[in-house]
């Protein structure tokens, strides 16, 4: 789960890091996980509250707070990057948004990504397949997609709808 902190915008992208008054690193982040027009939309851009029961404030949509929460980990520009189900709530063209976003950032800091939405998985360097707290397999996708073990089983029944 990702924290919807009753804000204002810049502050959920910017939370833990030192002040700034540059807001040009914080739109990056905004553009990046593609919420500048719904940033843009709201009644103060990033000095609006994201909070609607508080006096001025404004609500966003489970797939918004997301986004804003993926922006947050992208402003932070660490060099070890770990995301937990990045995308679980967005549509299809946030989520590939945001996996393109990842692709390009990989290259300068390491990144985790733990996902059960395998095709995610062909950006990977290098895929862990997990059970029951344990590596059971890895490798590159089309490795693990063609073999015999648990990774080629859990695609094929993905794509069995």
């Amino acid at each position: 789960n990702f924290a919807c902190w009753p804000l204002r915008a810049r502050e959920n992208i910017t939370l833990g890091q030192p002040k700034t008054f540059d807001d040009g690193p914080v739109w990056a982040a905004v553009d990046a996980v593609g919420m500048r027009k719904a940033v843009e939309k709201l009644p103060k851009q990033l000095d609006t509250l994201l909070a609607k029961e508080l006096f001025g404030g404004a609500e966003l949509s489970g797939g918004q707070w997301q986004r804003l929460a993926c922006g947050r980990a992208l402003y932070r520009q660490t060099p070890l990057l770990i995301l937990d189900e990045p995308t679980s709530q967005m549509d299809p063209r946030g989520e590939h948004q945001i996996f393109l976003e990842i692709k390009r950032i990989a290259a300068e800091r390491m990144t985790i990504v733990v996902t059960h939405q395998l095709e995610n998985t062909r950006l990977a360097d290098r895929i862990l397949v997990m059970r029951d707290g344990r590596i059971i397999e890895q490798g590159r996708y089309d490795e693990l997609a063609y073999g015999n073990g648990l990774f080629a089983e859990l695609l094929a029944l993905a794509k069995d709808r």
